[in-house]
């Protein structure tokens, strides 16, 4: 089980790292959601605090949240 685990987290962690510095583009990242539609009102106004802040910010929160997941595995592996 710990093997499994260990790879799924790793392989998690590659999906975000490479979504995050490949895929996320600046039209990507803005939310044009209005707050209060889907339920989550927490989850949308992360969302919009979120879009406060700078690109390369997000990204680099994204890219330490990758790395988490794989060293994560790596450890549980």
């Amino acid at each position: 089980m710990n093997i499994f685990l260990g790879v799924l987290l790793i392989v998690w962690g590659s999906m975000v790292l490479y979504s995050s510095l490949f895929n996320l583009k600046n039209k990507e990242y803005k939310d044009k959601g209005v707050l209060g539609v889907s339920g989550y009102i927490e989850l949308e106004f992360l969302l919009k605090l979120l879009n406060k802040l700078p690109l390369a910010l997000v990204k680099a929160v994204i890219v330490i949240i990758g790395l988490t997941f794989i060293i994560t595995g790596i450890v549980i592996f």
